[in-house]
């Protein structure tokens, strides 16, 4: 994600993804089933924070679900988990300063960040009562091939790259739920919501293929090589409802089990906007700014040593708004939602 809280201003489309999710986590949180007396922390993992603005009406909701059962002065530790590179200082910043910190009004709660891959163990065994992650787990842990022929490998034509792509979200997908297993406490819930896969389609290939397609445009225009082109591979992708159950079909996780899965069509805020202003320029404005927020730093680290990455992704950027504001467009994802629950009673 762009730092200096460049994506926490160009994540609508996020904040508005997760809402489908946000009930869940808030039933979770109602419905944990709480040790009588204890005064063990409760544990909140949040993993996938990114730059902190989208986590804070979870966890409010969350502590303001779970108070009246656990008492006032039960502490309630907050785990912030993104890569070592995430730009936490806008994070903490909002926790400090922004009027939706789940901080203010909330005594005992206490924030903390882990800088490492949730694809792996990040927090003491037994010690997460509730998980939960919007916006995260379409992305992969590396970029399995490489992928000539488009921005997302799971776009490319080559059908051998799609299936390098489904294996990395297969094995990703074991590895995060195996290292949840064993962090949750008995009976904890994890609520996720990220990127899924459509009936028929993929999805998102509207806004994926503008994207591309205005990178292409620019190595046209001479500020990037065909041989940088090459190398751009996002490393990211939608599961479907299969891929999602098939590690608790085949036994390669124990000690979770799926409570619920559904896929959903995606909202697109950007739109409802458009169609009530008819202002194509600002469509274009706010899907550029975005897309540059979330992709642009993945895209732009197959460039060349010494290349001007702002050049680029400014030129990208006002690329993609002329684009979509001569062609607007409804965006058409999906959304998967899934409840998972650590066997045993807390």
């Amino acid at each position: 994600m762009q730092g200096g809280g460049f994506y926490n201003r160009n994540s609508a489309l996020q904040a508005a993804n997760l809402g489908s999710a946000l009930p869940l986590f808030v039933a979770a949180a109602a419905e944990y089933p709480v040790a009588a007396a204890s005064t063990t922390p409760f544990g909140i993992a949040d993993y996938g924070a990114s730059q902190g603005r989208n986590s804070m009406i979870p966890m409010a909701s969350a502590i303001d679900a779970l108070r009246p059962r656990i008492g006032p002065d039960r502490p309630i530790v907050i785990s912030h988990v993104d890569l070592p590179s995430n730009d936490f200082t806008s994070l903490f910043t909002v926790l400090d300063e922004d009027p939706t910190s789940y901080l203010a009004g909330r005594a005992n709660v206490y924030p903390m960040a882990i800088g490492r891959s949730h694809f792996g163990e990040v927090l003491p065994m037994h010690s997460v009562d509730l998980g939960w992650t919007s916006n995260a787990l379409h992305w992969m842990s590396r970029n399995p091939c490489p992928v000539p022929d488009h921005g997302w490998g799971v776009f490319s034509a080559d059908p051998a790259v799609r299936a390098a792509i489904d294996a990395q979200l297969d094995a990703d997908w074991v590895a995060f739920l195996q290292a949840r297993a064993r962090e949750m406490r008995p009976g904890g819930r994890l609520v996720c919501q990220f990127m899924g896969r459509g009936p028929e389609s993929h999805g998102f290939e509207w806004m994926a293929n503008t994207f591309w397609q205005s990178w292409v445009d620019t190595a046209d225009a001479g500020l990037l090589s065909q041989g940088e082109l090459e190398r751009i591979s996002a490393p990211s992708a939608g599961r479907s409802a299969a891929q999602i159950e098939a590690p608790f079909r085949d036994g390669r996780v124990t000690g979770l089990r799926l409570a619920d899965l559904a896929t959903v069509q995606a909202p697109d805020p950007y739109w409802d906007a458009y169609r009530n202003s008819g202002d194509a320029v600002q469509l274009g404005r706010v899907w550029a700014d975005m897309m540059r927020a979330a992709n642009g730093p993945s895209f732009a680290a197959a460039l060349d040593p010494g290349r001007d990455r702002g050049t680029v992704l400014d030129a990208v950027t006002e690329t993609l708004a002329a684009r979509i504001a001569a062609d607007p467009q409804q965006n058409r994802s999906f959304n998967v939602i899934v409840v998972i629950e650590a066997d045993g009673a807390a």
